[in-house]
């Protein structure tokens, strides 16, 4: 199972199918969001991705020194799950945040 730290509290994963979201769902701590990607809302993505302080919400494909930002929580969310594509092989359907 691949995953990505959002932040300093929210780790993400990503899921190709439902199945495979709920059956990792029993091994998490703390699951604070769990559902397909289609429905994730811009005002609960806010929560959960990380933010540059004056300039938006953090880029993951970005290196940590650079300082470009994304306008948008949900084009923040879409970058971390680009780093989990290209570690796991295959488009993200489903996600999990999980509080660590």
């Amino acid at each position: 199972m691949n995953s990505i730290k959002l932040s300093s509290y929210y780790r993400l994963y990503a899921f190709s199918n439902y199945r495979s979201m709920k059956s990792a769902m029993p091994y998490m701590q703390r699951v604070v969001l769990a559902k397909g990607l289609t429905e994730v809302q811009e005002e609960e993505a806010r929560s959960y991705v990380g933010r540059i302080n004056g300039k938006g919400y953090k880029n993951y494909l970005e290196p940590i020194y650079s300082l470009n930002a994304r306008v948008s929580a949900t084009q923040s969310l879409i970058t971390a799950l680009q780093v989990l594509y290209k570690s796991n092989g295959y488009s993200a359907r489903y996600i999990i945040i999980e509080r660590v």
